[in-house]
């Protein structure tokens, strides 16, 4: 037999195991919650009929033998087994729930009235087992309409402890999405964030490198820079927000970096009026735009190239803005996400996760420089 024959056989082999290992279990699983609402409804039901016995007991008195009491106490319990499964199983899903109120009171009335004549038929057809203290004081067909509240009780309390029960469910299942959520979001925002870091790096030692080569003077400096950079990347920037001072700390660091690089005829510009710079905010959410600025407006080929940043706040807004000469930018954004790993694409998806209808991110292309603008509205982002 070819090799490849044996390796795809051990592949099932494998695949086959895992997924007994998987299914065995939820099959167990499920058949013990089968078992336990069985076992639930089966103790349920054995205390209600030795509550009508007892009841039976002490109403009578008649000093007949207690075995008298047992047919009678069983055709009570059947007839309300009959309609509280009726109602469990058929009514309430296809009538309640369908919120077709006025036709599920109709039949759930008259199904306990039908119950209730059964069991007066019952009786008539074995009166020997019919209990003295009902018969004795009163036609037997009076007995429908006590029949019919105590039917109707039993039915308002299964109900409602249905719907308790299915209430918990829902709830349940909505924690187990919402945290399923919570951990999916939290994983595209760490993958982002891990895109992020590894293109700055890069760049960053690039620019660290050129400087060593040329013996500059501004090296250890550099260096300096981009160890804060690191520390506030590798570990403030594991949190989900940071104080707004921090990320703007970073962008001037990070602009004095990148303006070491490009040549001295670039006019860089960065102001930032932010008054409350207590705001908690989302990680490196402006790096990859000023990256965009820097790769594409630091070309002295096309022009006087240059590149202004701005960040200030405004009527409850942070609103930032990044413009920068044209140069080719439209390609880039063809293949967004294709910068150094990362691009605008990244910046999307992570403002849809963290501030889902609380932001705003604009383009602008007038064919001689490009804008980004990107606001946010103040308020508690996603977690």
């Amino acid at each position: 037999m070819p090799r490849w024959s044996c390796e795809a056989g051990e592949i099932s082999k494998v695949g086959d195991e895992v997924g007994a290992k998987t299914y065995i279990p939820a099959m167990i699983n499920r058949m013990k919650l089968k078992y336990s609402r069985v076992a639930q409804h089966l103790l349920f039901w054995g205390a209600y009929f030795i509550f009508l016995f007892l009841i039976s007991l002490l109403r009578s008195n008649e000093g007949r033998d207690v075995s008298f009491h047992l047919p009678f106490e069983l055709m009570q319990v059947a007839v309300m087994v009959s309609v509280v499964y009726l109602n469990l199983k058929i009514l309430i899903p296809r009538f309640f729930e369908t919120r077709k109120f006025f036709l599920y009171g109709l039949l759930m009335i008259a199904a306990v009235l039908v119950n209730g004549g059964i069991l007066v038929s019952l009786m008539r057809l074995f009166p020997d087992f019919s209990p003295p203290f009902i018969l004795k004081h009163r036609p037997s067909y009076m007995f429908v309409l006590p029949m019919a509240f105590m039917q109707l009780s039993l039915v308002a309390v299964t109900s409602t402890l249905h719907f308790m029960r299915e209430n918990l469910r829902l709830q349940q299942e909505a924690l187990s999405v919402k945290e399923l959520e919570s951990r999916q979001l939290k994983a595209e925002l760490d993958s982002l964030k891990a895109q992020v870091n590894p293109h700055f790096l890069f760049n960053s030692l690039n620019n660290i490198y050129s400087h060593s080569l040329l013996e500059s003077p501004q090296t250890p400096d550099l260096i300096l820079k981009l160890s804060g950079l690191l520390n506030y990347i590798i570990y403030e920037c594991q949190d989900e927000q940071v104080r707004l001072e921090k990320e703007m700390e970073f962008i001037t660091n990070y602009i004095a970096l990148e303006k070491v690089r490009i040549d001295e005829s670039v006019q860089v510009e960065l102001k930032m009026d932010v008054p409350d710079t207590s705001i908690m905010i989302a990680p490196l959410l402006f790096v990859p735009l000023i990256e965009n600025a820097f790769k594409h407006g630091a070309n002295i080929s096309s022009g006087q190239p240059f590149i202004h940043v701005e960040l200030k706040q405004v009527d409850g807004e942070l609103k930032f803005r990044c413009t920068n000469l044209r140069d080719n930018f439209e390609d880039d954004l063809k293949r967004e996400g294709a910068v150094g790993g990362i691009g605008l694409e990244n910046v999307r998806k992570r403002l849809d996760l963290i501030y889902p209808d609380k932001h705003r991110f604009e383009i602008k292309d007038d064919g001689k420089q490009f804008i980004v603008d990107l606001s946010i509205s103040f308020g508690e982002a996603t977690q």
